[in-house]
């Protein structure tokens, strides 16, 4: 057998990034594990190391279910990284962030708190220093909010809130009207979640509301994702203090954008697919100069139409975009909400406020509508029937 030598490694790591642009998911986790398994002969450095178990655990965590894996990974990148001093601290924050959440996917939020605690000292420390101001303030932002949703699943709310409160300074530094928003609807949440105060609980419904209502116009086209989450939390407040009509209001604005945003992913999925394709066409060797550059051609026309339709550079766009409603910009990727998810609440709560009014025909189109997202959703994940517990 052949050894590995670095341009190998590197033409693995290159293939893989080639794979992912095809989608082909499986090949390039391949790649990326077999670029690991160089011999004692040709050793990897750790920092080259730590960037491919990097990569591997974000392709394990978003197209697997092997979290175990991933978080091994993880680890092991997190240790090389850790005394290196010329690594990039960037680099770091990452790492802290992934595992940080990859805690969190199996329950390890003991861990969690752990981490994050460290990736908060560190943003601290490098503030103004290693790591511009501006760029500091989304780290904290990030941390901050795992923390605080870390400390809600164990149901310390002060905790929590307190977490929330740190995230918001941070935010008023940025000046990022987004983030204000995202932390004053995530304060809402937790006061949601342990109403001990009406008052409190219709403060923070407010003060969410009006830093809406200071989004500039243009770019709350593209905020659908944190516009849903303020509503929703919104609609739920309502409806636990029985103001119905109301309710009832926002519910409709609540359809009409979920409406809106079924129809600009459409927009998107086209885009995609026809991206996807030429992609695959570029990536063929006998490929003729004239038609490599209307390729390419084409290729960039459609990158522009993807940016106007999500706000996101093509390098910065998930490939799981179509199944996310992002909350926050980056580098807070990880605060999204399912899609379908969303979508299915919303046709329940239309359900909800139209049986009253005994529109019974739209309402059983909408259960019909909920049932299809969520029998979707089981569909990927394997649960079918006949499918019982134990192959799952």
């Amino acid at each position: 057998m052949a050894s590995i030598t670095p341009p190998a490694i590197e033409g693995l790591c290159a293939l893989a990034e080639e794979s992912c642009l095809c989608r082909d998911f499986p090949a390039a986790i391949r790649c990326l594990e077999a670029a690991l398994c160089s011999p004692d002969s040709f050793p990897l450095s750790p920092l080259l190391e730590s960037q491919i178990r990097l990569r591997l655990a974000s392709l394990l965590l978003a197209h697997t279910h092997n979290l175990h894996d991933a978080k091994s990974h993880l680890e092991r990148s997190l240790l090389l990284l850790s005394p290196l001093p010329s690594a990039p601290l960037p680099l770091k924050l990452l790492t802290h962030s992934m595992l940080s959440n990859t805690y969190h996917l199996v329950g390890a939020i003991r861990q969690q708190k752990h981490i994050l605690f460290k990736a908060i000292q560190l943003v601290n420390h490098s503030s103004g220093l290693v790591l511009p101001r501006d760029e500091a303030l989304m780290w904290m932002c990030n941390f901050q909010s795992q923390m605080a949703s870390a400390l809600a699943v164990e149901a310390d709310y002060p905790g929590s809130l307190e977490a929330i409160e740190s995230a918001k300074v941070a935010a008023e530094g940025t000046g990022s009207p987004e983030l204000k928003v995202f932390f004053a609807a995530s304060e809402l949440h937790i006061h949601l979640l342990h109403w001990d105060d009406s008052q409190v609980v219709g403060s923070a419904v407010q003060r969410c509301a009006g830093l809406w209502e200071e989004i500039p116009s243009y770019q709350k086209q593209r905020c659908t994702g944190l516009f849903l989450y303020a509503e929703l939390l919104r609609t739920f407040y309502l409806l636990r203090t029985c103001d119905y009509k109301t309710a009832s209001q926002r519910v409709e604005m609540l359809d009409l954008a979920m409406k809106k945003e079924m129809q600009r992913l459409e927009k998107v999925k086209e885009i995609n697919s026809e991206l996807l394709s030429i992609q695959r066409s570029l990536s063929q060797p006998d490929q003729h100069q004239m038609e490599r550059f209307a390729l390419e051609e084409k290729q960039g026309r459609l990158c522009e139409r993807l940016k106007a339709e999500t706000g996101l550079d093509i390098d910065f766009l998930d490939l799981d975009y179509e199944d996310k409603l992002y909350l926050a910009p980056q580098p807070m990727d990880g605060e999204w909400l399912p899609r379908n998810a969303v979508f299915a609440i919303v046709d329940l709560m239309v359900v909800m406020v139209g049986r009253p009014k005994g529109i019974f025909k739209e309402c059983g189109k909408r259960i019909q509508s909920g049932l299809q997202l969520i029998y979707g959703e089981l569909v990927k994940l394997g649960i079918v029937d006949g499918v019982t517990g134990m192959y799952l």
